[in-house]
């Protein structure tokens, strides 16, 4: 009987007609759906003679809806190869009206929601992994039709009670703020809020019981319960800052607690709770409730993958430092800097979270500080060169217009969402398998990251950042150094003024680096001129930890002017620009050798290579004299470890300049000067750090 009824009810379906809905409901319901809620309400599926009949039903259900997909494609003239796993390609069979083609769609979408109910009924038979597979089809259906909230509401009852119901939590909500919710979403949204309120009774009273993995969980659902309606603001403040220590709690030692998508689904929950209370007509907690949200989480955020991006890009056993301890070429470096940074699963987060503050910043301008730009600003540092990325990115980002074209997982998981709709009319959604690689994902997403850096600054009449096109650097207006006003007479006070200088550097350094810790670290770092070329990042990024004051000797600036005629060194062009726009800003941690910052070395000369280290190091033992001794010159690492082995130590290609050889580094080291490797000093600094033996300058 149920095989005619359905025979009879696809002759609705195809070819199309008024009746077509109504003929995949009495399919859906009368031939397959009936059979398994009478099933499913007595449990008699699980055990018994029944089990073996209502496997083999679900069976030929999937079976019938897998053969109607294609034929739905072919009736519908439709091509979605590469979106469903059964397609094939029917649009050059005939041209189809644009509304006849929609009623098609969204049969298909349909028709994979049964898919994913049918595999999710097949989980309490057949074990977990078909659990997998729902999820895949629901996730199918919503690259059909992104506007629709059933399937989110469906892959909510397929998460259950996942990470303490978090995960079901958020598809709810996603459903609800679907352009089409499904009706019983709400209930559903409730039910787990409920849930969560009982368990917080016990977190709250006895909060060192519990991981902060969970405790964090459970506050956070608490706190969406609590933004939902009228509540007391000093309790949501406090469910706010208590966020952030718990947070950063889990993610101690480097550890992961958390899957890239689930701190995914937490940043999209933050934003929709913040969306809802702006909505016109709702009434819930004051406006300056609805960003604090958001933007405390993307600060914890912050805070916590620059501790992790740092410690990962100074460590000594990554390929990074073992390829610029080679001298390979500044492009190259940059590829495996992004493989080093491609296992920051928390940059995903903070690039909706970035694109969010772009959609809604006037509503949230006087929420975001210097202080939160200037640690924005830290992390784009710690990114590659722009124009590095733009070589592997190619053509997935407008660099002219700061503007994405190809759409990223995370674009794909918040489509739909109101304030990025501007954004995801302009990107081209990719099907289900993306040409873009994992690398090319992360290149892209830098740059996003970046665009947000550039949108700060712009904004006016405040900007949040400073950007320096030539040095493709990131500076916080908060701390951007006093500049000193010149005196009329500089002769005269040239000698006050320097002494002056270095007493107010050394003072300030006092904080950073105390007596017992000069034998490790020295406040005053002199760079030659192969470690300006070679290890410029490393350079910026010693200048970023405001720790210790880089001195550019007058010979270095000398030699980048002549290396720079060679056509094909770009490092000394590199330099130059950087150190020209940090030079015209004023910066407090690099600065240019004075004119009286020398001190006469009386050694024999027989070289013009001699003779321009013997000018480094007459600026060395000046500050060396008036600093007690805390002085190291910066070299490459490559001419460290060679001279360490008696070798020779030739320079990478495209680079034309010398490296010091090993006489010219013990001369140095009988002056007193200390000698190390870039490199070597960068990666001393950041253990030290991680360890808390030195504090930030004041």
């Amino acid at each position: 009987m149920r095989d005619k009824l359905r025979t009879y009810a696809e002759r609705l379906i195809i070819p199309p007609s008024q009746f077509s809905r109504k003929g995949e409901d009495l399919i859906w319901k009368k031939a397959f759906y009936d059979v398994i809620t009478s099933c499913r309400a007595t449990k008699a599926h699980l055990s018994g003679p029944v089990k073996l009949p209502y496997r083999a039903h679900l069976m030929s259900a999937v079976g019938y809806y897998q053969h109607l997909l294609l034929k739905l494609q072919q009736q519908y003239h439709l091509n979605l190869c590469g979106v469903v796993d059964f397609a094939h390609d029917f649009s050059s069979l005939e041209t189809v009206p644009e509304s006849i083609m929609e009623e098609g769609i969204s049969a298909v979408h349909r028709c994979l929601l049964y898919l994913g109910d049918l595999a999710r009924y097949q989980a309490e038979t057949e074990g977990t992994n078909y659990k997998s597979i729902s999820a895949r089809f629901y996730h199918q259906a919503l690259l059909i039709c992104p506007n629709e909230g059933r399937p989110h509401n469906q892959l909510g009852t397929l998460a259950g009670s996942n990470y303490e119901g978090l995960e079901a939590a958020y598809h709810y909500m996603k459903c609800l703020a679907s352009k089409v919710p499904f009706p019983g979403a709400g209930d559903n949204l409730k039910g787990i809020f409920n849930k969560t309120v009982s368990v917080s009774k016990d977190v709250m009273c006895s909060p060192e019981s519990y991981p902060p993995t969970r405790r964090f969980l459970i506050c956070f659902l608490l706190l969406a319960d609590k933004l939902s309606g009228p509540v007391s603001m000093s309790e949501v403040y406090q469910l706010v800052r208590g966020l952030g220590g718990d947070f950063t709690d889990c993610y101690t030692d480097n550890r992961q607690p958390f899957p890239p998508a689930l701190v995914l689904k937490i940043a999209t929950m933050a934003i929709m709770l913040a969306e809802n209370a702006l909505a016109p007509g709702v009434d819930t907690v004051q406006p300056k409730l609805i960003p604090a949200l958001v933007i405390e989480l993307m600060t914890t955020i912050l805070t916590v993958t620059i501790q992790q991006l740092g410690e990962k890009l100074s460590s000594p056993d990554n390929q990074f430092q073992s390829l610029q301890i080679s001298g390979g070429a500044e492009e190259e470096r940059s590829v495996v800097m992004l493989h080093v940074i491609s296992s920051q699963s928390l940059l995903l987060p903070l690039k909706i979270l970035g694109d969010w503050i772009k959609a809604r910043h006037q509503l949230i301008a006087q929420d975001l500080t210097g202080t939160f730009w200037a640690q924005f600003g830290d992390l784009l540092n710690l990114f590659p060169h722009t124009r590095d990325l733009e070589r592997i990115v190619k053509e997935g980002f407008n660099q002219s217009q700061q503007q994405q074209k190809i759409a990223l997982p995370e674009d794909v998981a918040l489509r739909g969402l109101a304030p990025l709709s501007a954004l995801h009319k302009q990107l081209e959604f990719p099907p289900l398998s993306s040409d873009l690689s994992l690398l090319d994902e992360f290149a892209l997403r830098l740059l996003c990251l970046k665009s947000v850096g550039q949108f700060a600054a712009q904004l006016r009449p405040r900007p949040g950042l400073q950007y320096d096109l030539n040095s493709d650097l990131y500076s916080s207006l908060l701390a951007k150094p006093q500049v000193r006003s010149m005196v009329t007479d500089r002769e005269r006070t040239m000698k006050a003024m320097a002494h002056r200088r270095l007493q107010s550097e050394i003072k300030g350094l006092e904080y950073s680096v105390s007596a017992n810790q000069y034998d490790s670290l020295s406040p005053f770092l002199v760079p030659v001129t192969s470690t300006v070329c070679l290890h410029l990042r490393t350079v910026k990024l010693l200048v970023a930890t405001q720790r210790s004051v880089i001195i550019i000797p007058k010979q270095v600036i000398q030699d980048l002017d002549n290396l720079k005629k060679s056509r094909e060194n770009h490092y000394a062009r590199d330099a130059i620009k950087y150190f020209e726009s940090m030079f015209k800003n004023g910066n407090w941690w690099l600065r240019g050798q004075g004119d009286k910052e020398f001190l006469p070395v009386k050694e024999p000369a027989p070289s013009p290579e001699m003779v321009g280290f013997l000018s480094v190091l007459s600026c060395c033992l000046y500050l060396a004299n008036k600093s007690q001794g805390i002085v190291t010159l910066l070299v490459p690492d490559d001419a460290v470890s060679a001279a360490k082995n008696h070798k020779n130590c030739n320079p990478p290609n495209n680079y034309t300049g010398n490296l010091p050889s090993g006489e010219l580094m013990e001369l140095a080291k009988r002056y007193g000067i200390r000698v190390e490797g870039a490199l070597e000093f960068y990666s001393k600094w950041t253990m030290s750090n991680r360890h808390g033996k030195i504090g930030r300058g004041k």
